[in-house]
């Protein structure tokens, strides 16, 4: 338990003077796996001896001097949108049940480069579409603090995996904030990089222009190590950008004195939003603006308008990706995937279109206000984590938590990098989240402020107690 709740900023020191073996490590992730994750649900798939294997490698590696970095020797698991060669990328959904990469994804042969042992595949909402993480054909993922609640989806499995110690570290996606959501929701770190700083290729995809790949860790820190591995252009994604990649770890303990952050007066802090919520991140605004930031209030009132111009965009997009499975496997969906996606077939181009104008719009909104500040500091979630009951589709009932998305997808419309990490807990001992958005591109002062924080605070140091175990 102590050593599976350990940072990568942590391990790695030990893995290369030798002190803790890669091995050592990857049996202790495998022990946790089986002893948690049949109450969970995080994983799919487990690759046990694969993963012994590598981390065999990994240590007469290192013992011979050949150390990598900071991955080397780490454990990681996959949301199952990622290819792995030799493997199924199912999506979570019985369409691609027989799916079987050939090819690992780019960012996979860069952890791979970077020593990183893959452990496996993990659980999702189907096709990555849905925000709170339930899956009926795959199983819902359990909330590692309360396993009556949801972790937020999509990325539910990756998660859960961090939050209960199962992995050091996970890869998302985030499309309306499936990185960012069930990082609030399990009490992780969870970054949304830049559009088109990490690379797609090889994932499967919801929407070609708001699809993002990224970290989910313990700690920003670890956010940026990984990132360090994972970020740089790729001639496999015409996406990809250009932008040259700095060490995300420089500058990390600068602190945030001199920094101004912008605080949106409007939607963010709305009556809507969770009481419990607001008071804990306000009080962590405050935190920043007691040790050197300047806090700027910021009137944005239009800024509400993103989410259904993130919908506006997805819809669509969506469903010209799946038009060929529907018409072919229609009644391998579950019944709720299948129904929010045929309704991109009620969007016609005419509206698709209108949408992309107006995301055109939204972004100059956006960075027309960002120009007098660093970073924007905002809840990640309006509302207090449901149950899974709360948001079982039903009749009366078709969306429970789809409040959730609320913030975070505001900011795929625009691309930023966002990164939410907690900031506190709510009366039932459910963590609550803050997102920091930062400029294009510039994720490394958007981690230098989640790292500050972190510094001036124990909410991330809190692990989930009293999770039911298979001895």
């Amino acid at each position: 338990m102590e050593l599976t709740y350990k940072s990568v900023a942590e391990l790695a020191p030990m893995i290369q003077c030798g002190e803790l073996s890669p091995v050592e490590l990857a049996k202790s992730c495998l022990d946790r796996i089986t002893r948690v994750d049949p109450i969970l649900n995080a994983f799919l798939d487990v690759w046990g001896d694969q993963a012994m294997e590598t981390a065999e490698v990994a240590e007469n590696e290192i013992a011979k001097g050949n150390y990598r970095g900071a991955l080397h020797g780490i454990p990681v698991g996959l949301k199952d949108l990622i290819d792995v060669a030799g493997t199924p990328t199912t999506g979570g959904s019985k369409v691609l049940a027989d799916n079987a990469a050939g090819f690992d994804a780019t960012i996979v042969t860069k952890l791979r480069d970077a020593g990183a042992i893959p452990i496996g595949k993990l659980n999702l909402v189907e096709f990555a579409f849905g925000t709170t993480g339930l899956n009926p054909h795959t199983g819902d993922v359990k909330n590692p603090w309360d396993t009556s609640r949801v972790t937020g989806g999509s990325s539910s499995g990756s998660s859960a995996a961090v939050a209960s110690g199962m992995v050091p570290l996970a890869i998302g996606t985030d499309t309306g904030g499936s990185i960012r959501m069930p990082a609030s929701l399990c009490g992780i770190a969870g970054l949304k990089p830049t559009y088109g700083r990490v690379s797609r290729a090889g994932i499967l995809d919801l929407s070609w222009s708001m699809d993002h790949v990224g970290p989910m860790t313990r700690t920003t820190q670890d956010c940026a190590l990984m990132m360090n591995t994972l970020a740089g252009s790729d001639l496999r994604d015409h996406a990809s950008s250009n932008e040259p990649v700095p060490d995300f770890t420089v500058g990390l303990n600068e602190g945030v004195e001199g920094l101004k952050i912008g605080v949106p007066q409007d939607y963010f802090f709305d009556d809507f939003v969770d009481a419990e919520i607001k008071k804990s991140v306000r009080t962590a605004i405050r935190v920043l603006a007691d040790n050197g930031a300047e806090i700027v209030e910021l009137s944005m009132p239009w800024v509400s308008q993103g989410r259904s111009i993130n919908l506006g965009v997805i819809l669509p997009e969506a469903v010209s990706i799946h038009a060929k499975m529907l018409a072919e496997h229609a009644d391998l969906y579950t019944p709720a995937v299948r129904s929010r996606i045929q309704s991109g077939f009620n969007v016609s181009a005419i509206d698709y279109v209108r949408a992309k104008r107006a995301r055109e719009w939204f972004n100059r909104q956006i960075a027309n206000s960002m120009r007098q500040v660093d970073v924007l500091v905002t809840p990640t979630v309006p509302i207090a984590t449901p149950t899974i009951e709360e948001c079982m589709p039903s009749r009366g009932n078709p969306s429970g938590g789809g409040e959730l998305p609320m913030f975070t997808g505001v900011f795929d419309v625009t691309g930023q990098p966002s990164h939410s990490i907690p900031c506190g807990f709510t009366s039932n001992e459910m963590p609550v989240g803050m997102m920091i958005t930062g400029h294009p591109f510039d994720e490394s002062t958007v981690l230098r402020v989640g790292h500050a924080y972190e510094h001036l605070t124990d909410w991330h140091r809190r692990q989930p107690k009293d999770i039911p175990s298979v001895n």
